[in-house]
């Protein structure tokens, strides 16, 4: 019964159908016009909103006309100016936009913008076009290298005064933009006889100096390997070597990284990690290779040199930071030193580490006033969220906000403190965008907090006269280019609220959204960019240190795939609400939008990991634009930011007995000051391949093995990248087979087999099987043609910059039982540790108060009761499945009904405070949204409701599947494996 229908096309639980919003406008006074002047806009009928269906599941596209321009009387300019596009002023002070007549387009001055120093740029010229479009060859790897800008210094725009008429996107040749334009000095770059540039080299120079003595690498013997790293920052796939890479090879074992490298942090810093500030001196480093001053280095010559752990060259020892050494040739004031006795130090960088004064805070919110846009509450929704976290952000004195609003025409506003009233502009001419006022478009948060408030105390029903013939398209391209203009010379963060396909102007979009093409071998085309306008954009903005987040709420096809690539070149987020309707999706939507605005953000960042000597980072995995060949360029780098790496053998050996991770991120903090968070880790190397099996960090294998399919899904197909998945599972037991016989049997998720297998399968594999066959049913790689281009795009994007924990709960969610809990469940635990090493029964706990969640169950239909009351967590959402046959008492306890016959599942919800059985429940949902960062919404699904329980089948990866590929339950996927062995 939950097989998927074939003509299903939904995005996300389905809904009943919602009643549509009030179509009444809110007359409530307030400081900005709710009548526009007739020169402004034409026709504005009351508002209203209906859809062919709920949105969020299968509403249709809304039917109206093509948008028209309105006809706009020209302002015109001085005699001594040549004639412009026309710009509308108006003064928003009583109510209703005055027209007022003004000059003013001079060219762009921050001088007033706080905390900003040094002297202007000027205008900025050509920078290049991205890579060729379409799938990419080769292997898996993260975003390619595009032909870099043209050469420039700074973090800004040319200082050289030339202007020029090319379009922004003209090519130039690959990687010719210097490192400095991206913020890198030349103290921080690697020496000219590296291979690469930076501040981690990948050590090939080195390799021609194996012979010379002082290139020793250090040995196991001479580290502390009592010295862990929190795995919270770096985990490796696997936590012992092999030590050549025939035998890694052989493994077929992914070997690689995951980093989070602000991972914990809460405001400005993280308490576990502390500050080193070397002053004058300036931060110890290696001469050769560069890595920064750790644990792991040997120290010789009584305390007069040390030898770095990645390339092996002896480094003088600075005068001022010598110290003896004990009888275990180990400093004496090692336990005094963080960056010795630690593996995580963040490092205070000196002004050679700068190229400009650090740019403050910077938060421009770019937002879709078409008329889905308020017909939905979308507009109201993220006034709010702003507002709320209005007091946060002024808590820097140093942040600068703006704002812009878009729908066939550009919308600035002015945020000049002295002014009574903002101000609203008004450019429709798209062809050639005008910037007026350009120093007024962007304030001191502090210094104009009353003139931010009357702006969002009225962007709720300034655009209520928008109609449905008028507002229906935008243009997104001409915002992004005008909002781009507007903080160019500072950098920070872009905020977009997208509602419908962009039509007009610059970066315009066709719907390429092709029923009849889902599910066939050409379905991965339609998930890669087509219009090369946002990717090179993307790329520009980069350089500029301008990270955007992209927040698409459209009902219809939104291309998500083409506009996200603005995050995912930017060190952005992408955030996703299939047809947005306020009361349905108004809390996940604020939550999520206070959470961007207020987690621990780090601005003009770069990010490098370093290997030891013969090892290397070679493709990567997140959001990033790569300089050169593993340098990541990072305008914003947030807590939640994660990347996946490979790591290749350079030489067939490694020369060491234990091999030395260092992650550095370089940064401007919030506060203004420029840091280097640095994190290493010691793995040891071994001689066989039992032994680098046994220590596989599952978790983090089936993670960076999920990352790479889908670079395979976006290059060669959906098949491929399943086939893929498959085979390494397969291969890696083989080569297991190959060098161990045994006996042993199926994981405990399932039932064991009769008759006993041919080898042992180690426990640090035992669940291998059931991961890959989950990821290959995944809305990531499955096959069928039920997942929509943009739902499967947005899943694509979020889950390739994924924790650990979210990806495993993703692929393998959590099912409890919630209608038969036991008296102590929902309460907290005195000790969460007995729980949560509780194999046996599976017994968790989570949230910050160490709740104890319900029994959980596997994921297959059986399981499912009609008797039951049952919780998914996917880490993206929740769903309560509610069988037809349950108790009336329970049903009334928890939901406040006897009987969900004519219930609308939409607005039901759990009892609050109605009995100490709903309380509980409540308390095990709240501690499952502690979990994760982004806010994760509840639905409910009634047993027999067709398209629902076809969605939630989804998730039951242990049943079969309804496409070619996925008809294997997981024991008859798991019997696949042993077979082919």
């Amino acid at each position: 019964m939950y097989n998927q229908p074939p003509n299903y096309t939904g995005y996300g639980p389905p809904q009943p159908r919602p009643s549509p919003p009030n179509s009444q406008p809110n007359n409530k006074s307030n400081n900005l016009t709710t009548n526009y002047p007739p020169n402004y806009s034409s026709n504005y009928p009351p508002n209203s909103f209906t859809t062919t269906g709920p949105p969020g599941y299968s509403s249709g596209p809304v039917s109206a006309p093509p948008s028209q321009n309105t006809q706009v009387p020209p302002v015109l300019p001085p005699q001594s100016m040549s004639p412009r596009p026309a710009v509308q002023f108006f003064s928003v002070a009583s109510g209703t936009p005055v027209p007022v007549t003004t000059n003013n387009f001079a060219p762009p001055n921050y001088s007033n913008v706080s905390n900003l120093s040094g002297p202007p740029s000027s205008q900025l010229n050509a920078p290049p076009s991205g890579p060729p479009l379409g799938p990419p060859s080769g292997p898996p790897s993260g975003p390619p290298q595009a032909q870099g800008p043209p050469q420039s210094q700074g973090y800004g725009p040319p200082t050289t005064g030339q202007q020029t008429n090319q379009p922004f996107y003209q090519n130039s040749a690959p990687n010719s933009m210097p490192l400095s334009a991206y913020g890198i000095p030349e103290s921080y770059q690697q020496p000219a006889s590296s291979s690469n540039a930076g501040p981690a080299d990948t050590n090939a120079a080195l390799n021609a100096d194996v012979s010379i003595g002082n290139n020793t690498l250090p040995s196991l013997a001479e580290l502390d390997a009592s010295i862990k790293c929190n795995p919270q920052f770096i985990r490796p796939t696997v936590k012992k070597l092999v030590v050549s890479q025939q035998l890694a090879n052989n493994s077929r074992l992914p070997i690689g990284l995951i980093v989070q490298p602000l991972a914990g942090d809460k405001g400005v810093g993280n308490s576990e990690v502390p500050v080193v500030d070397f002053g004058a001196m300036g931060i110890v480093r290696c001469k050769r290779c560069r890595t920064y001053i750790n644990p792991f280095v040997v120290w010789t010559d009584s305390g007069r040199r040390y030898r770095c752990n990645i390339c092996g060259m002896t480094n003088e020892t600075p005068s001022n930071y010598f110290s003896h050494l004990d009888s275990n040739n180990r400093r004496r004031d090692r336990e005094s030193r963080p960056e010795l006795s630690r593996c995580s130090v963040e490092f205070v960088a000196p002004s050679d580490y700068m190229i400009r004064p650090p740019q403050p805070p910077v938060y421009f919110f770019v937002i879709d006033v078409s008329y889905q846009a308020y017909a939905s509450g979308m507009i109201t929704t993220a006034v709010n969220a702003i507002k709320d976290c209005l007091s946060d952000l002024q808590a820097n004195p140093r942040t600068n906000i703006g704002f812009l609003t878009f729908d066939t025409s550009i919308h600035f506003y002015n945020l000049k403190p002295s002014l009574k009233a903002p101000q609203m502009l008004v450019v429709s001419d798209l062809s050639d965008l005008v910037l007026p006022l350009p120093e007024d478009l962007l304030a001191n948060l502090q210094d104009s907090r009353e003139i931010v408030d009357a702006l969002l105390d009225s962007l709720s029903t300034m655009f209520s006269k928008t109609t449905e013939s008028t507002g229906l398209t935008t243009c997104l391209g001409a915002a992004l280019m005008a909002s781009r203009r507007v903080i160019e010379q500072i950098g920070g963060k872009l905020c977009v609220f997208l509602m419908s396909l962009p039509a007009l102007g610059e970066g315009n979009l066709k719907n390429r959204e092709n029923p009849r093409v889902l599910g066939t071998d050409k379905e991965h085309l339609l998930l890669n960019p087509e219009e090369p306008f946002y990717k090179n954009l993307a790329i520009d903005l980069s350089r500029l240190q301008i990270s955007v987040d992209t927040f698409f709420l459209s009902t219809n096809y939104t291309d998500i795939s083409t506009v996200s690539v603005l995050s995912k070149y930017t060190g952005g987020s992408v955030f996703f609400y299939p047809g947005f309707y306020s009361p349905r999706d108004g809390i996940k939507f604020h939550r999520d939008l206070s959470h961007n605005l207020t987690r621990s953000t780090v601005f003009e960042s770069v990010f490098r990991v370093r290997c030891t000597r013969g090892l290397r980072a070679t493709t990567f995995y997140g959001n990033y634009f790569i300089r050169g060949n593993d340098l990541l360029a990072l305008p914003n780098c947030t807590s939640d930011s994660v990347f996946g790496m490979d790591i290749s053998y350079e030489d067939q050996n490694i020369g060491a007995q234990v091999v030395t991770i260092q992650a550095a991120l370089l940064y401007t903090s919030a506060s203004g000051e420029r840091r280097i968070r640095v994190h290493n880790m010691l793995i040891p190397v071994v001689q066989s391949i039992p032994e680098m099996i046994e220590s596989v960090d599952l978790d983090a294998l089936v993670n960076l093995l999920a990352k790479q399919s889908i670079e395979i899904a976006l290059k060669t197909g959906f098949e491929n990248a399943r086939n893929r998945v498959n085979s390494t599972c397969i291969e890696i037991f083989k080569a297991l087979r190959a060098v161990s016989v045994g006996a042993g049997g199926i994981p405990s998720y399932g039932v064991r087999p009769a008759a006993p297998q041919e080898f042992t399968i180690p426990q640090s594999l035992q669940l291998l099987p059931l991961y890959a066959n989950a990821l290959q049913k995944s809305v990531l790689i499955r096959g069928g043609n039920e997942i929509r281009i943009d739902e499967r795009s947005y899943y694509q994007q979020i889950l390739s910059n994924s924790t650990i924990s979210d990806l495993k709960t993703f692929l393998y969610p959590s099912l409890y039982s919630i209608h038969d809990i036991t008296s102590d469940v929902g309460l907290p635990s005195d000790n969460p540790d007995e729980y949560n090493n509780n194999d046996e029964n599976n017994i968790t706990t989570a949230g910050s108060f160490h709740v104890r969640l319900p029994q959980k169950v596997s994921l297959r239909a059986e399981n499912l009761t009609s008797n039951g009351i049952f919780l998914l967590d996917n880490s993206i959402e929740l769903i309560i499945w509610i069988g037809r046959s349950v108790n009336p008492a329970t049903l009334t306890t928890l939901f406040g009904v006897s009987s969900l016959d004519n219930v609308d599942m939409a607005n039901l919800s759990i009892q609050a405070d109605n009995s100490d059985y709903s309380n509980r429940i409540n308390a095990v949902i709240m501690s499952l949204r502690e979990e994760t960062s982004r806010y994760m919404q509840l639905h409910f699904i009634r047993e027999g409701d067709g398209y629902a329980e076809a969605y939630f089948s989804r998730f039951l990866v242990e049943d079969r599947a309804n496409f070619a590929g996925g008809t294997l339950s997981y024991m008859e996927y798991y019997s696949l494996v042993m077979r082919s062995l």
